[in-house]
């Protein structure tokens, strides 16, 4: 089924060094916080319009364009079109071609490998050029929604948030003789495994549901051949951390419903992305916890794993 992404009118556009950027990003950043208001007040059909005008903007598709092209860091990095947009003239085209992108067909991303401190090699997927500027203009949609909704100690990917306020966090939990036992723990290969299925029930009937389904089962190439993608979103893609948070969103909620002590949480937890810790006063209660966290993320459609020896720790 095609699938449509009108945005406003691109031919207004004619020279890019006099787009005034400061009217540009407070039009998108107030339409943002319409959006987070609506949510959290719970005003639906609002924020079905609201997603709708963002998802048309063409001041949320020149910031998007933008976005890819000038301030990323992998603005110099190309899909498997091989295209890059690195003068004025090439991006005023671009936001041309894209006022009216059909994506009845995405490419396959261009898988690429990075090195990691442990020796590793950790697999990326590139997205062509206009699937990132898509992908920037959906999550401008998508993520204030979310971001009335996520979990107080989520920390990674998050607007404002930071591995320091985690880590202020832990510091917060397990000072004075709060807690004292620790349970350390990555999902292992959230990103490759997540369900697709998860994501796009969480989502809902979210406008530009079909687009983040193109992208999650677009495959990708390596070395020359073509691999499907029947899980996992793509590290590489501009949506993919949004996506991820959302498909492990309520994993603090699970493990907050066990019962409180003297008015205060049993457990505590803090996670930043794919990385999070449980704490607790005794080592029996994250014994306890240990198995019902695993039983809950392998129900998300993948597996916890315990770092090495680190997955069970006294202050």
């Amino acid at each position: 089924m095609e699938t449509t992404l009108v945005i406003g009118d691109s031919r207004q556009l004619n020279d890019w060094s006099q787009i005034d950027w400061k009217s540009v990003v407070k039009n998108v950043k107030n339409l943002r916080k319409r959006i987070y208001r609506a949510t959290q007040n719970g005003q639906w059909n609002k924020v079905r319009s609201l997603t709708k005008l963002m998802l048309r903007s063409f001041d949320n598709l020149i910031l998007s364009v933008r976005k890819v092209t000038q301030l990323n860091q992998g603005k110099r990095t190309a899909g498997v079109d091989k295209e890059v947009a690195s003068t004025p003239e090439q991006r005023v085209k671009l936001v041309r071609e894209m006022g009216e992108h059909t994506l009845w067909k995405v490419k396959p991303t261009k898988r690429v490998y990075i090195p990691k401190s442990n020796g590793k090699q950790r697999p990326l997927g590139i997205p062509t050029i206009k699937d990132r500027i898509a992908q920037a203009v959906v999550k401008n949609a998508l993520e204030p929604i979310w971001e009335a909704k996520f979990e107080p100690n989520s920390y990674g990917f998050r607007i404002g948030r930071s591995c320091h306020d985690a880590i202020e966090q832990c510091f917060n939990r397990l000072t004075g003789g709060k807690d004292t036992w620790i349970l350390d723990a990555d999902i292992t290969g959230f990103f490759d495994n997540i369900t697709h299925e998860t994501i796009l029930e969480s989502i809902g009937k979210f406008p530009a549901r079909n687009l983040i389904k193109l992208w999650l089962k677009a495959g990708y190439l390596d070395k020359g051949k073509f691999h499907e993608t029947k899980s996992g979103t793509p590290q590489g893609g501009i949506i993919s951390p949004l996506l991820a948070n959302i498909g492990l969103h309520g994993l603090e909620k699970f493990i907050k419903q066990f019962k409180k002590e003297k008015n205060r949480d049993k457990y505590g937890f803090i996670r930043y992305a794919d990385d999070f810790i449980v704490t607790a006063k005794s080592k029996e209660d994250i014994e306890e916890i240990q198995q019902k966290n695993r039983t809950m993320v392998i129900n998300k459609g993948t597996k916890t794993k315990q770092r090495k020896n680190q997955n069970c720790s006294h202050q």
